[in-house]
């Protein structure tokens, strides 16, 4: 993986990943066989993360769609990613069999720091791409009131979108909802 500040650990089977993980005390994502360790945030982060989880909760109420935050892991293709979203929404009713591992995101969102943001448009944004159900995927910058929304129909066509005004409104026509720039920089 490209990333300058990722420390890799050593090549673990998805089994062993699996049994690590739940007893870690550090969160792990996984990328064909490498553990990447997933540092602790800022009280910036943990903010903006708690604030879209909040919003998209209220606005997701009262449909099927289930809305998780940094916690629960989210798998791609064939186990061989997994990755920790700092927010995510499912409305499949295939991902209420699994309490730890979801595998059909609608949105995907990742509050970026200075040290991911290259990461979370590049690298990361390739392999959520491969999620067939996912139509939205979110980066949301902790240092500016800037979102950039990459939204699909097929899962092929990708469009981007930047919102960098208070008032604007991000439409998520996959999950029903619309997410204002206000909620998540409140």
């Amino acid at each position: 993986m490209k990333n300058g500040k990722t420390t890799i650990i050593h090549q673990l089977s998805i089994e062993e990943y699996i049994a690590f993980e739940e007893t870690a005390d550090v969160r792990h994502e996984y990328f064909e066989g490498q553990l990447i360790p997933m540092p602790g945030t800022t009280d910036t982060h943990n903010t903006i993360c708690g604030n879209i989880y909040i919003a998209l909760r209220q606005l997701l109420k009262n449909t099927s769609c289930k809305v998780y935050m940094e916690s629960v892991k989210v798998q791609i293709r064939n186990k061989k990613h997994y990755t920790y979203p700092d927010v995510f929404v499912t409305c499949d009713e295939r991902d209420l069999t699994d309490a730890y591992i979801k595998k059909h995101p609608s949105v995907v969102i990742e509050v970026a720091s200075p040290s991911t943001k290259v990461y979370d448009k590049t690298d990361k944004f390739l392999v959520y791409r491969k999620i067939a159900s996912l139509r939205h995927y979110l980066i949301v910058d902790t240092e500016k009131e800037i979102v950039d929304c990459y939204s699909t129909k097929d899962g092929k066509e990708w469009v981007s979108e930047t919102y960098t005004s208070k008032d604007e409104v991000i439409t998520l026509d996959a999950v029903g909802a619309s997410l204002k720039l206000t909620a998540i920089y409140e």
